[in-house]
C-alpha cells in the first residue's frame, strides 16, 4: 500500500452515486468474489437497507469518480460507527456502518491507500476522518473499464432541500408544505438539467494583424 502524501488534497465521500452500467457490475462482481468470499454466505439477523455488495459499488464509483477528476485526490471517509444514520433524510442510498469493513478490507487487499484520520481533541484544527485513494492495482482495473463519467448518476430520492445548522452541518427536520414545495421545484429543475447537455461555444481567437 502506498501512502498518501497529501490528505489535506481531498473531499468527502458521496454516497450518492449509482451506475447500472454493465462494467461497473462486471469490476464489482469480481472484487466481491475475490476479497468478500464471507459475505456471499447466508447468515441470520437482521439484512441491511442496502446489501452490502451494492454498498461495496456506491464506494467504487466514488472512488472512480475523484480518480477521473485527480488521481492524487483522497476521499475523507468516517471510521466511526457513529457517521452512519440510515434513516437519515440525507441517506437516501441507506449506508450503513458495514461501509467501514468494507473500506478496512479493501486497504488489506490493496486496493485502497490509506491515511488513517487523527484526532487531537475538540475543535482542534488538524483533526480529519481517515483518507483514501485507489491504489495502482484498483487503477489498473479502473484504466480497463469502458465507463464515462456520464454513465454515473445521482441517486432519484437524494435529497435536495438541505437545513445546516450554526456549525454548517446537515440537520434533519419535519417536512411542511414549503420543504415539500420547494422539494418538488428543485427535482424537476434538475431533471430538465440532467436531461441536456449544456456547453458554452469557445470563442475563436481573432486572427492576427500585421502593421
Amino acid at each position: 500500500m502506498v501512502g498518501i502524501d497529501d490528505p489535506w488534497h481531498s473531499r468527502p465521500i458521496d454516497v450518492h452515486r449509482w451506475s447500472d452500467h454493465p462494467e461497473v457490475a462486471s469490476i464489482v462482481a469480481q472484487i466481491w468474489a475475490e476479497h468478500f468470499p464471507a459475505e456471499n454466505k447466508s447468515k441470520p439477523g437482521p439484512k441491511p437497507k442496502t446489501p452490502f455488495k451494492d454498498q461495496l459499488k456506491i464506494l467504487l464509483l466514488d472512488c472512480y469518480v475523484a480518480w477521473l477528476e485527480d488521481p492524487e485526490l483522497s476521499i475523507g471517509i468516517s471510521m466511526s460507527t457513529n457517521a452512519y444514520d440510515t434513516g437519515s433524510r440525507y441517506n437516501a442510498l441507506r449506508i450503513s456502518k458495514h461501509m467501514i469493513l468494507v473500506v478496512k478490507r479493501l486497504i488489506d487487499v490493496g486496493l485502497l491507500d490509506e491515511a488513517k484520520g487523527s484526532y487531537g481533541g475538540a475543535g482542534i484544527g488538524s483533526n480529519r476522518t481517515t483518507r483514501i485513494r485507489p491504489s495502482e492495482a484498483l487503477q489498473a482495473l479502473f484504466q480497463g473499464a469502458k465507463v464515462t463519467r456520464d454513465d454515473i448518476r445521482r441517486a432519484a430520492n437524494e435529497e435536495c432541500v438541505i437545513l445546516r445548522g450554526t456549525d454548517d452541518r446537515r440537520v434533519d427536520y419535519e417536512d411542511t408544505e414549503e420543504t415539500n414545495r420547494q422539494r418538488d421545484e428543485l427535482r424537476a429543475y434538475n431533471s430538465v438539467l440532467a436531461a441536456h447537455y449544456i456547453d458554452l461555444p469557445g470563442l475563436e481567437e481573432a486572427p492576427a494583424h500585421s502593421s
